[in-house]
């Protein structure tokens, strides 16, 4: 899809050199922006594992996680 946009001129001039710089055209170079900011922006929005899984009560405090440090309780087995 063609978009115009508006620049002005210094900024533009800037920008095309950025876009040189890394080997990309500018329209290349600005898709490449957007993406990014839209891949982060919907990072940012993403649920947590515990929404994302569904389980509200994990979330008010239903996991108890050991104390930091503490030796895991588990037997160790050698042949």
């Amino acid at each position: 899809m063609n978009v115009t946009i508006k620049l002005e001129n210094d900024l533009c001039r800037r920008a095309r050199h950025r876009a040189v710089d890394v080997d990309l055209s500018l329209s290349a170079w600005i898709a490449r922006i957007v993406t990014r900011e839209l891949d982060e922006s919907a990072l940012a929005n993403a649920p947590t594992l515990l929404e994302a899984l569904g389980d509200e009560t994990l979330s008010e405090g239903g996991l108890e996680l050991p104390e930091r440090g503490a030796a895991p309780h588990r037997l160790v087995e050698f042949p």
